[in-house]
């Protein structure tokens, strides 16, 4: 069994928005990586984009990695990659929850349907940025004819988010804080109180603890909607997705919305790319009630994703 995955050419999908250009710049910076192109339908900000990332390289010392302005009415004139990154976005709004950037989200990535599939080629890998990322993930598995388990959701910020949370409850740095969230990204998630460690130590969280912690770490995206900021988390999420490429790729296990055949959808658990594929790895920290907590969130994301393909198609 092949564990290795070394990805030297990645495409990004929506590279002129705050998310996909921060992703641009991070993995630029890392200098792990051959070529990297951009894509979007704003041509002048990507080549702004691009000016100021090839500058931004020689200011860090780190020029390996080209970065490439790509058409998406020449998709086809470029090879497949390793990793292709939707990215692309409707703008953020202040009302609703993640769900209710599905139509919209869904539109963008049906009409970019053509290009992830092509970019991705026979073994290419597609990470989902956009939310919502695990229904979004189901909803290209489910209409494209990428492998499912090539397919992968981003949501790292679940787990941050719960570990920022535990930090302010127990008044310590959260630099001293490791913790995982899994399930469903979003109000379906679950905290895997288990894997709390504190300075690597595993650590117990009183029942009224729990209760405080849990609704801090589901308020965020509240408190972050009312701030009206018109934007997505722009600078966690393009460096938190820089950092689970380069899990992936030193094979370190991350969290991500990860294909599961027995639900028929994503969802977040602890991955791992073998073979070509990612998959999850046991969780030995999970109990009797968060396994089934995680069980319901892949049921509840293969229900929106069916949902979802009721939707009209573009032209339809």
């Amino acid at each position: 069994m092949t564990h290795g995955w070394t990805p030297r050419r990645i495409a990004i999908l929506g590279a002129s928005g705050l998310t996909g250009s921060g992703l641009a710049l991070q993995l630029a910076l890392a200098d792990a990586y051959d070529e990297i192109v951009l894509f979007d339908l704003k041509m002048n900000v990507l080549e702004s984009h691009a000016i100021d990332m090839r500058e931004a390289q020689i200011v860090e010392g780190r020029t390996r990695t080209r970065l490439v302005v790509g058409s998406l009415d020449d998709v086809q004139g470029h090879d497949p990659v390793d990793l292709v990154v939707f990215a692309a976005s409707r703008p953020e709004t202040p009302e609703g929850s993640r769900e209710a950037f599905l139509e919209g989200n869904l539109g963008v990535m049906r009409s970019l349907l053509p290009a992830i599939t092509h970019l991705a080629g026979a073994r290419g890998l597609v990470l989902v940025l956009t939310n919502p990322s695990d229904v979004l993930a189901t909803c290209l598995a489910l209409e494209s004819e990428i492998a499912p388990a090539r397919i992968f959701g981003y949501s790292l910020n679940d787990s941050v988010r719960f570990i920022s949370a535990i930090a302010r409850e127990l008044e310590i740095s959260p630099g001293r804080v490791d913790a995982l969230v899994v399930g469903e990204h979003g109000d379906g998630q679950v905290p895997a109180w288990g894997s709390v460690r504190i300075d690597g130590d595993p650590v117990t969280v009183t029942a009224q603890q729990r209760e405080r912690i849990d609704a801090d770490a589901r308020g965020w995206f509240r408190r972050w909607s009312q701030l009206r900021p018109g934007r997505s988390s722009g600078w966690t999420t393009p460096l938190g997705s820089a950092r689970t490429v380069a899990h992936l790729a030193a094979g370190t296990p991350v969290p991500v919305a990860v294909w599961r055949d027995s639900a028929g959808a994503h969802a977040t658990l602890r991955a791992e790319i073998r073979n070509g594929h990612v998959v999850p790895i046991p969780h030995d920290d999970l109990d009797d009630a968060e396994i089934a907590a995680v069980d319901e969130a892949f049921a509840a994301v293969a229900e929106k994703a069916r949902r979802a393909s009721t939707l009209p198609r573009p032209g339809a």
